[in-house]
């Protein structure tokens, strides 16, 4: 799971890597059927504990790799080497990821443009530029 994460979920993507680490994340979260907890016990089991961590990581590293491959632009932290700039026109908006039936459903979000009070006004978007 770390290596897939870091090999094609690194900061800079692109459409082939995240392809790619969609396919071996889906296979690493398979091999996840072959873990087998050893000790029964319900005090101090480390072994439970560190696999339903270790399921826990993988269900987010799967609904993360998944919503990279889907998002087809740069914003943020997420910098796609083909398509360099950020697209607030079709992208505007929060992913949300959903686990079901140990599969990854996506859905989306608006983003909000209003502050809760009066106190501020809203900052409008715009491109990070360094």
């Amino acid at each position: 799971m770390q290596k897939v994460m870091q090999n094609n979920a690194a900061v800079f993507r692109t459409q082939e890597t995240l392809e790619e680490g969609c396919q071996l994340i889906d296979k690493t979260w398979e091999s996840f059927q072959d873990v087998k907890v050893e000790d029964r016990t319900l005090i101090w089991n480390s072994d439970l504990i560190e696999t339903i961590e270790l399921e826990n990581l993988l269900i987010n590293a799967c609904i993360t790799m998944h919503s990279a491959e889907a998002r087809k632009e740069s914003r943020g932290a997420h910098a796609r080497e083909d398509f360099k700039v950020r697209d607030d026109e079709n992208w505007m908006k929060h992913t949300v990821g959903f686990w079901e039936n140990e599969k990854v459903r996506l859905d989306y979000r608006p983003v909000h443009m209003n502050t809760l009070d009066d106190e501020v006004e809203s900052f409008p978007p715009k491109a990070r530029v360094y």
